[in-house]
């Protein structure tokens, strides 16, 4: 009997990889995955950013149905920071809970705080009393009746802010420490000099969208009291006490 011999090519498909061929494929996958590591992460990074700045944008269209229907009163902090004692009736995430046609949203999706409920208590509590964290965001407290800076006159309603677009209105707070439960930052104790973000970052999460931990190069989301959102560098947001876009009186 005669015996066919097969092609070349199929000799080859039948005598399989060897194990320097494998490790060849094997390192050159390794090399197209950590190129695409870096590629992948800044596009999940991108992404929890714009979710966050659409977050801040329902809440402010939100915030502006509840203006009107309030006769130009806008929203307060209730929230209390470091065990002090709150008042949650008047806080902004019961208060304009209605006007969302769905659950407020209220967790940025760069939020990794360990205070959220079922995790770690809000310092310094403690059960029975432990705070948690309720929120990613909070208010400017130059606009909050309760917690403005005693020096300046209170800001009651929407009319009385003279430039509302270059006012920032919401911000991301910090994801530990004392504040990390509450709804508002003290832009008043800030000051101005190379110390400022280090401050600015035991109220806000400063960096919660890029750069360097703590420094004026920090990026985050703010939202506006005319209802706009943007992703801002520290710098561009606060200088000095004077500098500023959280008080009224020098935001420009």
């Amino acid at each position: 009997m005669i015996r066919s011999t097969p092609p070349q090519s199929v000799r080859d498909l039948q005598r399989g990889f060897s194990l320097v061929e494998l490790l060849v494929v094997i390192g050159i996958l390794a090399v197209l995955i950590g190129l695409l590591m870096p590629v992948l992460s800044t596009a999940r990074s991108a992404a929890r950013r714009t979710q966050c700045l659409s977050n801040l944008r329902n809440m402010q269209i939100a915030h502006w149905n509840y203006v009107v229907d309030n006769k130009g009163y806008i929203i307060q902090a209730g929230l209390a920071h470091a065990g002090l004692d709150a008042n949650e009736p008047a806080a902004w995430i019961v208060t304009l809970q209605k006007y969302y046609g769905q659950s407020l949203l209220h967790r940025c999706p760069s939020d990794i705080s360990v205070h959220w409920f079922g995790g770690l208590p809000v310092p310094p509590t403690m059960p029975p009393d432990a705070q948690w964290r309720r929120t990613s965001y909070g208010i400017n407290n130059y606009l909050s009746l309760l917690v403005a800076p005693p020096s300046i006159r209170p800001y009651r309603k929407i009319e009385q802010v003279r430039n509302p677009a270059v006012v920032i209105h919401f911000v991301e707070m910090t994801y530990t420490g004392d504040f990390a439960g509450a709804d508002h930052p003290h832009v008043e104790n800030w000051g101005s000099g190379p110390g400022v973000p280090t401050s600015a970052a035991a109220n806000l999460q400063i960096a919660a969208h890029g750069n360097r931990p703590i420094g004026f190069e920090a990026v985050a989301n703010y939202g506006f009291l005319d209802g706009h959102a943007e992703s801002r560098r520290f710098r561009d947001v606060y200088r000095s006490p004077t500098i500023n876009n959280f008080d009224p009186r020098y935001a420009r």
